[in-house]
């Protein structure tokens, strides 16, 4: 695997000697030769040369109410994700595609994670949550507040990565999971049932809990994703 990966690793570096980059045609042709010849030998496709993977410890299953918003995080980072095992058993989420979208989506998927659960905490620290008499309707409160705020993060997703996002890198995302787990099957969100919609403290929490978070794609560099900063809007 690790000579593999070093013979994927020197195929890149031939593919980056091009006249754009300082190349003479002759020294350009020459590196695109081998490269294609190294591709063909060793049965090395686009994908795997170009198209890069990174996961994440996950704790849900695809049908919760986060999972929507993980669902919106691929879309916006041109990835394609799947649930997954790592090498211990340890449940994981992969997200697929060209650089730096896995990078981003995984660093993004820790901070709206742990966002949420921290906003989720505090919520349940104040009047309306105390107020509620049953398990049963403070787990609904919860599920309007979390719901509030997935649905307000997936929003300042879809404009955050407006200028960004393509449809043609999202088709070739996946295809690439499809060709690297071709026993995947579909996991459909779980139908919320249907009850008339009411605009309670919870929703209104939720909404500028998500509000709150602080957002941003931008990469200090190809190893490390920069810092989230700035609010909505910003």
């Amino acid at each position: 695997m690790a000579d593999r990966e070093k013979l994927i690793t020197k195929i890149r570096a031939l593919t980056a000697k091009t006249v754009a980059a300082g190349c003479t045609e002759a020294e350009a042709l020459l590196a695109a030769e081998k490269a294609a010849a190294l591709m063909r030998d060793y049965q090395i496709s686009l994908s795997e040369l170009f198209i890069e993977q990174h996961s994440v410890r996950r704790r849900t299953a695809g049908q919760s109410q986060r999972d929507r918003l993980w669902r919106a995080l691929a879309i916006n980072t041109n990835t394609a994700s799947i649930l997954d095992f790592d090498a211990q058993g340890q449940q994981q989420r992969t997200f697929v595609g060209h650089e730096p979208g896995p990078q981003i989506a995984v660093y993004l998927y820790v901070v709206l994670d742990r966002a949420i659960d921290r906003a989720v905490a505090e919520f349940k620290t104040g009047s309306y949550y105390s107020r509620r008499r049953s398990l049963k309707t403070k787990r609904l409160a919860v599920a309007e507040f979390t719901h509030a705020m997935v649905c307000r993060l997936r929003d300042r997703l879809w404009d955050l990565f407006g200028s960004t996002r393509s449809e043609s890198a999202t088709v070739a995302a996946l295809n690439a999971l499809a060709e690297r787990f071709p026993d995947a099957v579909e996991v459909a969100p779980r139908n919320q049932q249907k009850r008339k919609v009411a605009i309670t403290e919870a929703s209104i929490s939720g909404f500028m809990a998500g509000e709150a978070v602080p957002l941003s794609h931008g990469m200090r560099g190809a190893a490390e994703p920069a810092r989230l900063t700035g609010k909505a809007g910003a």
